[in-house]
């Protein structure tokens, strides 16, 4: 028997032991590292918030320090050097008496003013990654959260790898009498056959496939860890609200109003609703979970989530665990031009099928639908030729762009009343409740719930919004970028005012005369383009925006200028994106559009590109003239103003001075204030707000525009 038991080589011993611990203790460190880094990142956030707030008040003058009258001598810290409150901040109470002129007691003053200072600033402050200012600390975090992000799955592998082989431990102990003679010579038998076993089972298994995944697993998580900068805000880039959801988790995200403003008895029954999202591949930010138990919880809603806050995931959520509770059809009811987005987003965020049914194939699309389920994608004209098929239960009906639904004559509307009788669950979408009259949002309540909206009409005037809130409550929920995201990046809004030249005069004074007020809107672009000073400035911004680094789109509402727009730019556009583009080359240009280099331009139709797409590639928007309604512009600046954008975002308004463009401008503001009152507070008014029809409005402003150029003209003319 002790032939048997000859001690093995000590050298491949100490070589097992080496390679087997190395393993060992790297998987046990991958395995637990997802609580070491949410530690790190804590504490990384901290600091970068620290770090901020002294940013911030190195731009705050030391004249703050006497801003409520302490009487304070701001000249003697100046007289010794000291211009702002970062460097008051780091100054004690005696480097402080030490300057000409401040006592101990005007010394303790400052600091405690300074402290105050600090704490404000910090209490305020948030986290939010800033890509014009790439300091240590931000990295850092950065490096962190990528590293949470990016090794979920290299953990659970670790976690798996020690699971399967739970007595390496032990054999790391049993194999350590074969390392050496002694050790060997004065153990027990039983303990040198354990050695030798442990010798053999280590040996197998870091040689066999055990060992191969172990080191595959440790190679790819060291990639992840050593990651470069580049990489790690490369991934940030793309990801940006993985990042931001990460910190939420945490209890780093800054205490936002989720439930815009609906009465507390109802918000505490909405959070009490259990969610199952095992359908979902995407983790949800907390408002967005807030969003999704009130649709499944009401049942029939109107959710009006400001553009850009993610109502296309909520939708998908609620269907998900409609799913996982049993349910097997669900509909989306949506514009043409979105068909292939839905599809996208549904094949991206969940683990659910889905089929469009739309063009000549819809009657087979249909069938394949109802007889494997998921999630039919359908477009308004398709609805109205295939609901009297609908001869089934359908689990939620998703209607997108809902305000488009707004007269109950129309073909479409009267298709989606009878298919909303075949479900107990059906959400209506929009960014924009309101355009030119309050009632459109009121026809949409009556659509969902009869009985909220004839209550609605006992409301007359103004004075009873707030009773008006709380009579829409269950059916409406409306939240606004402010109350939920604090990371969104600055948007930065401008008018650029042009002087019409000689050539453009006479072409828009040709436009007012023949009344023709399409053409006053074509102002500038109705000219050749090298006379066009839209068009000179357009290329100016575009210039600016690649010497920046970004990528710029630009909306008309005429084919005809962004066809110059085009010819201006040359190899630099990409589209034209117009209605009369295909879903699918839609998305392809958006697709080319996202990988493109900064400085190129996508071109777009404002009603076609404005609608349902996600373009946050973009970080500049250009009007080539303003639109009359302000949805149409909300909407289409929102395409880049969205979740998951990183940079600020400049809008540009191509605007010439004397012409229509000044009257549409400030329609936009009354409008802009119209919807500011009702949407944004989760209500609509009972009765359309005094405005008059369009028509009259136009023929107005042709006949004012008419007046003052005869008057213009004779000015010119006694000159």
């Amino acid at each position: 028997m002790s032939e048997k038991l000859k001690r093995p080589n000590k050298h491949a011993v100490k070589a097992v032991i080496k390679k087997a611990t190395g393993i060992y203790d790297s998987l046990t460190s991958i395995s637990v590292n997802d609580e070491t880094v949410k530690q790190a990142i804590i504490q990384q956030a901290y600091a970068l918030m620290h770090d901020s707030a002294l940013r911030e008040m190195a731009n705050i003058p030391v004249d703050a320090l006497n801003a409520e009258k302490q009487g304070i001598r701001v000249s003697a810290l100046r007289n010794a050097g000291i211009e702002n409150m970062y460097e008051v901040y780091f100054m004690s109470v005696q480097a402080l008496v030490r300057i000409k002129g401040i006592g101990e007691e005007t010394a303790r003053k400052i600091r405690r003013i300074t402290n105050e200072m600090y704490d404000a600033i910090t209490v305020s402050r948030e986290v939010r990654i800033d890509l014009r200012q790439k300091t240590p600390y931000q990295e850092k975090l950065l490096q962190s959260l990528y590293i949470l992000r990016n090794g979920e799955d290299l953990r659970n592998k670790a976690r798996e790898l020690l699971a399967q082989e739970k007595n390496i431990s032990t054999a790391l102990q049993d194999i350590k009498v074969s390392s050496g003679f002694f050790r060997w010579l004065f153990s027990s038998k039983s303990k040198r056959i354990s050695s030798v076993e442990a010798y053999q089972y280590l040996s197998d298994l870091i040689e066999g496939p055990f060992g191969t995944e172990a080191e595959l697993c440790i190679t790819e998580y060291g990639y992840i860890v050593s990651a470069s900068s580049d990489q790690v805000y490369g991934d940030f880039e793309e990801n940006a609200v993985a990042y931001y959801t990460m910190l939420e988790d945490l209890g780093l995200g800054a205490e936002k109003t989720l439930a815009g403003g609906l009465p507390a008895e109802l918000v505490e029954k909405v959070e009490i609703y259990p969610l199952d999202l095992t359908y979902m591949k995407t983790s949800l930010r907390r408002y967005q979970i807030f969003g999704v138990k009130y649709i499944l919880r009401q049942e029939k809603v109107l959710l009006g989530d400001e553009m850009g806050l993610g109502k296309t995931i909520q939708a998908l959520a609620a269907i998900a665990h409609l799913k996982a509770k049993g349910e097997t059809h669900f509909l989306v009811v949506c514009p043409a031009s979105v068909l292939v987005n839905w599809q996208r987003e549904t094949e991206k965020h969940t683990h659910m099928s889905s089929i469009i049914i739309h063009g000549l194939d819809k009657e087979f699309e249909f069938e394949q639908w109802k007889a494997k389920g998921g999630v039919g994608i359908t477009n308004y004209e398709s609805l109205s030729k295939l609901a009297n098929r609908l001869n089934f239960n359908i689990g939620m009906i998703v209607v997108d762009e809902a305000h488009l639904v707004k007269n109950p004559q129309a073909q479409h509307t009267r298709a989606l009343m009878a298919c909303s009788r075949k479900t107990d669950r059906i959400l209506y979408m929009t960014g924009t409740p309101l355009e030119n009259r309050v009632d459109e949002m009121c026809f949409l309540i009556r659509c969902l719930r009869p009985d909220i909206a004839r209550e609605l009409s006992t409301i007359r005037s103004i004075v009873a919004t707030q009773r008006f809130r709380n009579e829409i409550a269950p059916v409406y929920l409306r939240r606004v970028r402010d109350d939920v995201l604090d990371e969104l990046p600055d948007l930065i809004e401008n008018e650029d005012w042009l002087e019409l030249n000689s050539v453009e005069f006479d072409s828009y004074y040709m436009a007012v005369k023949s009344k023709n007020f399409m053409a006053m809107r074509r102002v500038s672009w109705d000219v050749h383009v090298a006379y066009s000073s839209k068009a000179r400035r357009l290329l100016e911004l575009c210039d600016q925006a690649r010497d920046e680094g970004r990528k710029v789109i630009v909306f008309s509402f005429f084919r005809d200028t962004l066809e110059k727009v085009c010819q201006v730019l040359g190899d630099r556009a990409l589209g034209p994106i117009t209605g009369a583009v295909s879903p699918s080359n839609r998305q392809r240009l958006i697709d080319e559009f996202a990988e493109a280099e900064s400085g190129k331009v996508l071109v777009a139709q404002v009603q076609a590109g404005g609608v349902g797409l996600n373009i946050q590639a973009a970080s500049m928007v250009i009007f080539c003239e303003p639109q009359i309604k302000p949805s149409l512009e909300t909407q289409a600046i929102s395409r880049a103003y969205r979740m998951g954008q990183v940079r600020d975002v400049q809008v540009h308004r191509l605007l010439c001075v004397g012409t229509v463009d000044e009257r549409i401008m400030e329609l936009l503001r009354e409008k802009q204030m119209e919807f500011d009152v009702y949407a944004d507070k989760s209500v609509a008014a009972a009765e359309s707000l005094k405005e008059e029809p369009s028509i009259a409005w136009i023929r107005e402003i042709i006949e004012e525009e008419a007046i003052r150029m005869i008057a213009l003209q004779l000015e010119m003319g006694n000159e």
